[in-house]
């Protein structure tokens, strides 16, 4: 999908075409990706937010994260070409100017109109800068990327493919939803009372469906 360069200008219809286009090239339900746009930034697509205690960044070589136990694995056993490795693939690259902590830093960071995290972005090969995630287009395709790639691997995130998305109850039942809570909490996750951690955050998504599902 081509980038478009974002300005002042562009008004939400525009960046609603851009996600209604990401959303039916990835087979997405047009009216979850505005609505996640709607609730993770207002449509601000330079909406950022840094997470400094997620640890499941990718780090290099052998599937390495730069956290274990908490600790922050020491720089001198990371690659000076910022080579990583992803599962069995080869190793792909970070820009090489750019140092391994602005790595860190970014990598835990969630970026514009849909909020993917740097991490995630890493993990699905994007071997940009991960400030480029900022730019509509590109957000809308790999945070799309990333959101179909959960769904193909449902069970991984605790996602349920049922078909009710009338409610949002204490255990969840339904695409939308389930991918709403995956995305806000890395998975479908529930407390020890039993319930959905991110229910309120989930019903935000869900309502703010309603705006998108006639095509606005």
């Amino acid at each position: 999908m081509p980038s478009t360069q974002w300005n002042q200008s562009m008004r939400k219809r525009e960046l609603t075409d851009i996600a209604s286009g990401a959303a039916k090239f990835y087979d997405l339900d047009r009216a979850l990706i505005c609505a996640l746009c709607e609730v993770e930034s207002s449509w601000n697509p330079w909406a950022v937010r840094h997470e400094g205690g997620y640890k499941w960044v990718w780090g290099f070589k052998n599937q390495d994260v730069f956290y274990r136990n908490g600790e922050l694995i020491e720089s001198s056993i990371l690659d000076a070409d910022g080579e990583y490795w992803l599962l069995s693939e080869p190793f792909i690259r970070w820009p090489s100017i750019e140092t391994m902590q602005t790595e860190l830093l970014a990598q835990q960071t969630s970026w514009g109109l849909l909020g993917i995290r740097g991490a995630d972005a890493r993990k699905l090969r994007f071997t940009g800068w991960l400030t480029e995630l900022c730019d509509p287009a590109t957000n809308l395709e790999w945070g799309c990327r990333h959101l179909r790639w959960m769904e193909l691997n449902a069970d991984s995130y605790g996602i349920e493919l049922c078909a009710d998305v009338s409610t949002v109850p204490t255990r969840l039942c339904g695409l939308p939803q389930s991918l709403a809570a995956a995305w806000n909490a890395g998975s479908v996750r529930y407390g020890e009372d039993g319930k959905l951690i991110n229910v309120d955050y989930v019903r935000r998504v869900i309502g703010a469906m309603v705006n998108y599902e006639t095509g606005e």
